[in-house]
């Protein structure tokens, strides 16, 4: 058993980094720091550089708020906008 096996089934989350978030949810790293620093996505400053780290479990909860609000959206009569790609010589 590996540690980080053992570590899990006594209770420890492992977190992740800024990369690491948004390699999962396939965002840019900008878009992370951004939401971290309005509060949409819990983050925990660590070290003694402040660095963020943040925990699988909130990442989830931010996904399924982030789904749900685009959900109600959608319930509400709101309708995302459509954009249209513009070729060259077509503006």
């Amino acid at each position: 058993m590996s540690k980080l096996e053992n570590d899990s089934k006594q209770g420890y989350e492992m977190l992740m980094t800024c990369v690491e978030v948004a390699e999962f949810l396939r965002v840019h790293v900008s878009s992370v720091r951004r939401w971290s620093r309005s509060g949409r996505l819990k983050a925990y400053k660590v070290g003694g550089r402040g660095d963020w780290r943040y925990k699988h479990n909130d990442v989830l909860a931010f996904l399924c708020s982030y789904d749900a609000a685009a959900v109600k959206s959608e319930t509400e009569g709101e309708r995302p906008i459509q954009r249209q790609l513009v070729g060259i010589g077509q503006a």
